[in-house]
């Protein structure tokens, strides 16, 4: 059902091609092919559930408000409510540090400084493990 209209209209197509008829169908309706919008529809519908599926990944920006030797505290704006709350990263020798496009290390950050950190956060515990430190320049 997926492709249907495709396969139709390549079939068309190819029997104007072998057959030199100049018979045209401007519409799927033509082709025989009913409810192609709702199929379309249900198609979009289904994309849609897919993309939410990883929620809790992503990245989180914000700016570094105290370092310590586990990781690091970070400060975001919730831009909806207006909100400031902070979140604890901690970081660990898998975590990659990425300055202007370019490998770094756990030593190139400084408090006041705009990061963008990768990984899953822990909603109970308010902790995110960070899989990668991206380090903004202004």
């Amino acid at each position: 059902m997926k492709y249907k209209k495709h396969i139709a209209t390549g079939a068309l197509a190819i029997s104007l091609l072998v057959g030199g008829s100049s018979v045209f169908a401007s519409s799927p309706q033509d082709l025989g092919i009913k409810n192609s919008q709702q199929i379309y529809q249900k198609q979009n519908k289904t994309n849609k559930n897919l993309k939410t599926k990883n929620k809790g990944k992503g990245n989180i920006v914000g700016t570094i408000s105290s370092i310590n030797n586990n990781g690091f505290v970070l400060d975001i704006k919730n831009i909806k409510n207006k909100t400031k709350s902070s979140v604890d990263i901690k970081t660990d020798s898998q975590t990659s540090y990425i300055k202007n496009g370019i490998s770094a290390s756990f030593s190139d950050i400084a408090i006041g400084q705009k990061v963008i950190v990768v990984g899953i956060l822990d909603k109970t515990t308010n902790i995110l493990p960070a899989k990668t430190v991206k380090i903004v320049i202004k």
